[in-house]
């Protein structure tokens, strides 16, 4: 298996020929048919497949498409168009959501993107929600969600053989369908192997199907050997013949993984879902299954939303990144990006925010050295961090500075609780809220999750645990080694000169462009520290903080503050990752993975049992980046939907990774 490692992609090299198509340099082919690429489209893939009778005939809520090879993106645009026209038609249909995975190792420039899709009037309105949405190109898993299409897009940037075995899936199989819209055999042989043909046995439903514009023996054979059906059938305008069929062996099928997301049942029609917190949590996994029409509780304990760590009044919004692409740093840039076109989807009013860029400063020969080794790796592309001088760091800033550093141009600020208040409220009536509900006496049985408010029972078919701080009261909460973090953040006044503050300047704290008046200053990291009350010490502390890293600067000596400041509890797990999944108890943990402690591999027999209790918890100061993409990651899992993440990172993020790694080191709960 090829080892997974994120950075930058290699942008594709094109050029467009008489006809208006798009080349690729690399693999000297085009990217359509000069005659019509959606026509081609249409018979190849949209044929091939018989997606307008399987779509009919179909009986779940999800249909998921996976190709090889994006390209322009026409393919998946004209898929995306089928089945909203499908929708459309069959307003009662049980089939409500399309799924496409697609790959490419060479991603367009967004401009030849565009320029090779304005050969299609027809699909205007999806390439336009395409190129909004356009990621930068860095290796990994990008979701983008076309609301008006009902479709949710993967695009998995990287080579394929490397991609496909780190995709999650059950033993049933993920795909419904597949384009095999790779480059030509002749032209792009390392694409069209047999590890490929597995991979798709692996991955395939019983009964999925394929359709491909080759007919070359090579694909035939690998298709017919991996377990699929091959037939051939007429080709598309001067191409004689075409190949399409289906799947039908349990060829490549292997055990659930002792990771596995989807050990238990998915969610079903009108199942009861209990989310307890108040904070960004608890609101991105509501809002996350809110789009998806499913409907959830929120129990609150306070009278408000967000009175925890989520109740700052700005937060920075930035990844923190390292010169490797450690799994730390893939789960940063990945969270990052996708949390910025899940927030730029929110009605901007809703929420106040500032895309001002964060800048982060070259304060002490550890962190120039480290900046340095950053810049100097190639690791993460110029769109999302890069190099700026003193005079670069002053100009954007709009603050006399000294110092060189980084600067992460997509960035920037928001309002935790207006944020919070304002997915919520997108939720519509999908969720319903209860404040002052503070949640006792969880107790899980076969049949549901029963617990008490105020003295009143509940009954739920599922609850996710998505309480912060307060995790550490709640004994549910046990099976995880929490730790909990104070953190002071000074609101201080507007003053000269950072009144003309432009963007997040970070060092080893950080301040933020003025909001209502005053900027946020901060933050102290008090470890074990459960108390929420306003310090003077800690004033001090974060005012010493700045005026240490900014010695340089005059004015940071003569900022005048009047105290105003607050204090709460971020939550944190030893390894600083996320946790998001099922939460389950110590004892059955130690059952499934005490055989590693004598050095037996873990099999498909350590596969979690089923629960009913989940977590989206230890997001520290980093929820703002990461909250949407765990809850995103959660509720795909809930519902039995392609996840996000590839496995690797989808193991970093699993409650139970702590008591694998015990067992690992021989050490018994």
């Amino acid at each position: 298996m090829h080892e997974f490692c994120l950075m930058k992609s290699q942008s594709a090299q094109v050029h467009f020929n008489d006809s208006g198509t798009p080349v690729a340099d690399h693999f000297d082919d085009v990217y359509f048919s000069n005659d019509s690429g959606i026509d081609e489209t249409l018979h190849v893939f949209i044929g091939g497949n018989d997606l307008s009778e399987r779509w009919q005939s179909h009986n779940r809520r999800d249909f998921v498409i996976a190709e090889t090879g994006f390209g322009t993106g026409l393919n998946c645009l004209v898929a995306m168009q089928a089945f909203k026209q499908f929708c459309d038609a069959n307003p009662a249909h049980p089939l409500k959501h399309l799924f496409i995975l697609t790959t490419e190792k060479f991603p367009l420039k967004k401009a030849d993107l565009r320029q090779a899709l304005n050969a299609f009037p027809a699909l205007n309105q999806a390439a336009d929600a395409l190129a909004e949405q356009y990621p930068v190109a860095l290796q990994g898993c990008h979701r983008m969600h076309f609301t008006d299409f009902s479709c949710t897009l993967d695009l998995w940037m990287g080579d394929v053989h490397e991609l496909l075995p780190q995709w999650h899936c059950p033993r049933s199989g993920l795909i419904d369908a597949w384009f095999l819209d790779g480059f030509a055999p002749s032209k792009n042989p390392e694409m069209w192997t047999d590890a490929l043909f597995l991979q798709m046995a692996r991955l395939t439903r019983q009964g999925g199907t394929f359709g491909t514009f080759t007919a070359a023996g090579i694909v035939k054979r690998g298709l017919r050997d991996a377990g699929f059906v091959v037939e051939k059938r007429k080709g598309f305008g001067r191409k004689r013949d075409m190949l399409a069929g289906y799947f039908d062996s349990e060829k490549g099928k292997q055990p659930a993984p002792p990771y596995s997301r989807y050990n238990n049942a998915p969610l079903g029609n009108g199942e009861r879902i209990a989310i307890v917190g108040g904070g960004l949590a608890a609101a991105t996994f509501a809002h996350a299954l809110a789009k998806q029409g499913v409907a959830s509780s929120v129990f609150c304990a306070d009278e408000t939303l967000a009175t925890g760590a989520s109740g700052n009044r700005q937060g920075g919004f930035y990844p923190q990144l390292h010169s490797e692409a450690s799994i730390a740093s893939q789960i940063q840039a990945l969270s990052f990006l996708y949390a910025r076109r899940y927030y730029n989807a929110l009605p901007s009013d809703d929420y106040r925010h500032q895309w001002c860029g964060v800048l982060q400063l070259g304060f002490s020969d550890a962190v120039i050295d480290r900046q340095q080794k950053l810049a100097d790796g190639g690791v993460w592309p110029d769109e999302l961090v890069r190099p700026v001088s003193a005079k670069e760091a002053t100009a954007i800033s709009g603050l006399p500075l000294s110092d060189n550093g980084l600067f992460i141009p997509l960035g920037g600020w928001l309002s935790p609780p207006d944020l919070v208040h304002a997915l919520i409220k997108a939720c519509g009536d999908k969720v319903t809220l209860h404040l002052n509900a503070k949640v006792h006496n969880i107790s899980e049985s076969s049949t549901g999750v029963t617990f008490s408010v105020n003295n009143e029972s509940y009954t739920f078919d599922r609850i996710i645990m998505a309480t912060g701080a307060d995790s550490v009261l709640i004994d549910t909460m046990n099976a995880l080694p929490l730790r909990p973090v104070r953190g002071q953040v000074e609101a201080i006044a507007t003053q000269a000169p950072i009144d003309q503050l432009n963007t997040v300047l970070c060092h080893k704290g950080y301040m933020t462009p003025q909001m209502d008046s005053r900027h946020a200053l901060g933050s102290t990291y008090g470890k074990g520290d459960t108390a929420t009350d306003v310090r003077e010490v800690d004033t001090q502390t974060n005012l010493a903080t700045h005026q240490k890293a900014l010695s340089s600067e005059s004015w940071i000596r003569e900022l005048e503050h009047d105290g105003d400041a607050r204090a709460s509890v971020r939550l944190s797990l030893p390894d600083h990752q996320p946790a998001s999944g099922q939460l389950t108890k110590v004892n059955v943990l130690w059952e499934r993975y005490q055989d590693l402690t004598v050095g037996k591999p873990i099999d498909g027999q350590a596969e979690l049992p089923e629960g009913r209790i989940f977590t989206l918890t230890g997001l520290g100061s980093r929820g703002l980046t990461t909250a949407p993409l765990m809850a995103q990651v959660l509720a795909s899992q809930l519902l039995h939907q392609p996840m996000p993440m590839p496995e690797k990172l989808l193991q970093a993020v699993a409650p139970q990774r702590f008591m694998i790694r015990n067992c690992i080191r021989g050490e018994a709960p």
